[in-house]
């Protein structure tokens, strides 16, 4: 094959070589892993994407949208403060609640992370997590109390991260990046984890092997958020430069750049639609994007400080939740765009935020030290 010989015409109108493409296209090998696990990943989710849409297309003829989207705006907009509690010495800075089962959890900067009963926050497990900072924590998607097996996976500014059982115990440990971490995400069948960084790299991690099955680099910044489209066909990662990146976990390719934000984007998550992404930052706004359209559809005045989280509600995603440095966490409909619900008890910056099926019940942590339920 011929390379490709790239032209330019000089001052005088003439033709001049400019350069040559080279001959061959560079690219560096995956590991033998990466290969099984991609198609895997392709089956599963072309199984788990036809299911969601017989459900869905069910659902459409049993129910009537209109009455379903009404009763979740109707739950959001009835959320009073049902319960607070001083959940650390220090500030919270992520909670995570379990889809399965009855478990919160939160993690402070200390490096401690705490298990609570979510329907009445009294703890159930207290752990060091880390010695350092503790940025991030997840529960399992599969985890369920009783039942031996993963409970959460934290995230630390040592640049590690590690998975616990529901007693506290260290069941794994994942190394390799250069930088601390930023947060971290679990595959939706629970088999991977997700980490970013100040590294400016995100990577992806077998659960049980321990082994890093994909690297991406290529960020001009730090990578801050991620999260993982219900399907799990694809990605998306926020960056401290504004820019979101939507990644094909298929092929490992970037397919599409999420634009707009003139401020580090803080915040991303992904609506069970399968296309609806939310992305937030230091420019107190939180933007949906419609993926089918490629454009964002929508900009919400979100707070008037940074938006510190953003999380859709675990059935349908007809509602969002943002939380923020403004002490407020709110409730928005991704139909109507209007704010049904502004919670207001914090004493200070609210620094996550939780939502559970249907808006019925809610989580927020913060600077105040506390963990609050609304329902």
């Amino acid at each position: 094959m011929e390379p490709r010989v790239a032209y330019e015409r000089d001052d005088n109108g003439t033709m001049d070589v400019d350069r040559t493409d080279p001959p061959e296209n560079f690219y560096a090998i995956g590991c033998d892993d990466l290969g099984r696990t991609r198609r895997k990943r392709a089956v599963k989710s072309l199984r788990r994407a036809t299911q969601r849409f017989e459900c869905e297309t069910d659902e459409r003829r049993r129910t009537d949208e209109r009455n379903a989207r009404a009763l979740f705006e109707q739950n959001a907009r009835r959320l009073v403060l049902e319960r607070s509690e001083a959940a650390h010495r220090r500030p919270v800075v992520r909670c995570s609640s379990s889809t399965v089962g009855d478990t919160v959890a939160t993690c402070i900067w200390d490096g401690t992370c705490r298990l609570r009963d979510r329907n009445n926050l009294q703890g159930k497990t207290t752990f060091a997590a880390h010695e350092v900072r503790c940025a991030d924590v997840r529960i399992h998607p599969s985890y369920c109390a009783g039942v031996d097996g993963p409970c959460a996976a934290t995230g630390s500014s040592d640049s590690t991260a590690k998975l616990w059982d529901d007693r506290g115990g260290n069941l794994a440990t994942y190394k390799g990046h250069g930088d601390r971490l930023a947060r971290i995400a679990f595959h939706p069948y629970g088999h991977h984890l997700a980490r970013t960084s100040f590294d400016r790299t995100c990577r992806l991690w077998d659960v049980e092997t321990e082994a890093e099955l994909l690297l991406k680099e290529g960020h001009s910044r730090a990578v801050y958020a991620l999260a993982f489209q219900c399907d799990v066909s694809w990605c998306v990662s926020g960056r401290l430069d504004a820019v979101g990146w939507v990644w094909d976990l298929r092929t490992g390719r970037h397919v599409h750049t999420l634009t707009g934000h003139i401020k580090p984007i803080l915040a991303v998550d992904v609506a069970k639609d399968g296309y609806t992404v939310a992305t937030a930052g230091e420019d107190h706004t939180c933007k949906l994007c419609d993926l089918r359209q490629r454009r964002c559809v929508y900009t919400l005045p979100a707070h008037s400080s940074l938006v510190s989280a953003a999380r859709f509600e675990t059935k349908r995603g007809g509602t969002l939740l943002t939380a923020s440095y403004d002490g407020t966490a709110r409730l928005w409909s991704t139909t109507t765009y209007a704010c049904l619900n502004t919670l207001k008890a914090h004493e200070g910056k609210v620094a996550a935020g939780a939502v559970a099926a249907e808006a019925a019940l809610v989580f927020s942590a913060g600077f105040d030290k506390s963990l609050k339920r609304w329902c």
